[in-house]
């Protein structure tokens, strides 16, 4: 047991703290979900959206990366799989996470 230390998180990848805008593109309805990235990894991410998913559902998902002065944006675009999803407390958000399955070029 490790005192002090958050348990260990049972992941393959490490996870990077971020602070990214997301668009989502479900596979079946029209419009576009929009929300923000707080984590990223090379297997996955976690998601906060007003989107709610189906479990197992697969849907496109563009995340921008932060703004730098004079540099372009072109967004990270991947189909990812929601491995979780739950209600944020007093927010009418959801927290997703997220596997990626195939990155686009």
């Amino acid at each position: 047991m490790s005192v002090g230390l958050k348990e260990r998180d049972q992941r393959g990848a490490l996870r990077v703290a971020v602070n990214c805008k997301v668009k989502i593109r479900p596979m079946d309805l029209g419009l576009p979900f929009y929300g923000e990235c707080t984590d990223l990894s090379v297997t996955g991410m976690t998601v906060q959206t007003s989107y709610v998913p189906r479990p197992d559902e697969e849907f496109d998902i563009y995340v921008m990366p932060a703004r730098t002065p004079g540099m372009r944006r072109e967004p990270f675009s991947a189909r990812v799989k929601v491995r979780r999803s739950h209600r944020l407390d007093m927010l009418s958000l959801y927290e997703l996470g997220l596997e990626i399955v195939q990155v686009h070029t």
